[in-house]
């Protein structure tokens, strides 16, 4: 590695990000070749130079966007783009939105932050590059998961490790604790609904269990299903905001595989300091060929303007608020309440003021006009673009890893994204033994046609 020469040609693409620094001048001035520097700068960092450039400005844009106080075209004027157009075109392939959702959103913002490559980075970066990965497929397992939250926008491992050692000191407080094997306990990671504009991701102590082992009913029961997952030892845990982009830009240029969403698995080693993480990823062929795809044709597609009138409310337990995967502990929470009471409709709170609000969901009924005043009931709006799709079985954790997949896809669809608002789920038929539901996912338009993301999660 020359690292004199990244961190120069870093120095110079720094100083001129305002008016893009060419290649040639950056040959120029290194005092080598075009072909060199490229080669030198995408062997070491796993960034082509055009590609730190384009980032590194748009990065910056955005914080700009966020601080609230300039008019789009004064940001796009300022970082050197010939129009207004030109900027909202680079800026929506940046970050899958307009640069108007940006606007005051210092979360948002902190989440697509691309920060300067300095010397200790460089230095990880070079390693990532040469860490071995292996691939390999592990069976179906359940596992008994203790989830937390974690509030990190960018991943700082202090906040990171400090959370996961809260986490361990109050599960072992628990009286059911006792039970557990804390020497293979794993720290795994889930997907979050709002992703992009939410600063918490949820995580969990978990703990595998064999199908004839009861897990505790406070733990949150998941069973990852057979996937083949890609691993990497990294040498410490300071590597973890590192890892990512070199990860499965080598997942995808070596092995033709996409990442394939989370939960994801964290094993640290108290005896070496390092920290084996395993994420499932998927052949392209695979994803391509996907059933999921076909719920989001067209007739899937609704556009609701109703309203939603709760008669109760409720909420996940603290103890089992993973992300997305909520299904298995509402039809519990449902069943041992009501446990033959159908059809229901349940309401999910919207995720945009406050993150938790996910996982407060209201019973009632929708299409209710009037409201009595004397009353303590409650009336959300449910307005805009929906996905309905329609779900049934036996095995609520099998429905469960399907939805979970929805929402992957959903990150990497080209024409629909996310939409932070209320989630409705209207159940038609609920016991021990069988289930059936429409799931209505909020989701806007994007604002621009995308590849699919290989990293997306």
């Amino acid at each position: 590695m020359n690292q004199s020469l990244i961190l120069t040609i870093i120095d110079l693409i720094e100083e001129n990000l305002r008016r893009k620094i060419s290649i040639d001048d950056l040959a120029k001035q290194c005092g080598y070749s075009r072909s060199y520097i490229q080669h030198q700068f995408n062997a070491t960092t796993g960034f082509s130079i055009s590609y730190y450039q384009r980032t590194r400005k748009l990065s910056l844009a955005a914080a700009r966007l966020a601080e609230g106080e300039l008019r789009i075209l004064d940001v796009a004027i300022e970082f050197g783009f010939e129009s207004q157009e030109a900027f909202a075109r680079a800026f929506r392939q940046y970050t899958s939105t307009t640069p108007s959702r940006l606007l005051g959103q210092q979360t948002w913002a902190r989440r697509v932050n691309f920060e300067r490559i300095d010397a200790e980075k460089l230095e990880k970066l070079h390693h990532c590059q040469s860490l071995p990965i292996a691939f390999n497929t592990h069976p179906s397992h359940r596992w008994g998961c203790y989830v937390f939250t974690v509030d990190s926008c960018e991943r700082n491992i202090e906040e990171v490790t400090f959370a996961i050692s809260k986490a361990y000191e109050n599960l072992m407080q628990r009286p059911y604790s006792a039970s557990l094997n804390f020497d293979q306990a794993q720290v795994v990671e889930f997907r979050e609904h709002n992703q992009e504009a939410s600063s918490t991701f949820p995580m969990s102590i978990a703990f595998p269990f064999n199908d004839d082992h009861e897990i505790p009913p406070e733990l949150l029961e998941i069973i990852v299903p057979t996937a083949l997952f890609a691993e990497v030892t990294l040498p410490n845990p300071s590597y973890i905001p590192t890892i990512f982009h070199p990860l499965y830009y080598r997942i995808f240029n070596e092995n033709k595989c996409y990442f394939s969403g989370l939960p994801a698995f964290w094993c640290f080693n108290t005896l070496t300091g390092e920290l084996h993480h395993r994420c499932q990823v998927e052949p392209i062929a695979q994803v391509n060929s996907d059933p999921i795809w076909s719920l989001f044709e067209a007739c899937h597609v609704v556009k609701l303007n109703t309203s939603f009138l709760a008669a109760s409310h409720a909420s996940i337990p603290a103890s089992k608020r993973a992300g997305t995967r909520r299904l298995t502990t509402l039809v519990e929470q449902l069943t041992l309440a009501s446990p033959s009471k159908s059809p229901l409709e349940v309401l999910f709170d919207s995720p945009c003021q406050n993150n938790s609000n996910q996982y407060h969901y209201s019973l009632g009924v929708t299409g209710a006009l009037k409201l009595n005043e004397s009353s303590e009931q409650t009336k959300t709006n449910l307005q805009g673009l929906y996905l309905s799709t329609q779900w049934q079985g036996e095995d609520i954790h099998q429905l469960e890893n399907q939805i979970e997949q929805l929402y992957l896809r959903l990150s990497q669809h080209h024409q629909f994204q996310y939409r932070a608002a209320p989630e409705l789920i209207r159940i038609h038929t609920i016991n021990k033994r069988y289930i059936e539901f429409d799931l209505f996912t909020p989701v806007e338009k994007r604002a621009t046609s995308r590849q699919r993301a290989v990293w997306s999660g």
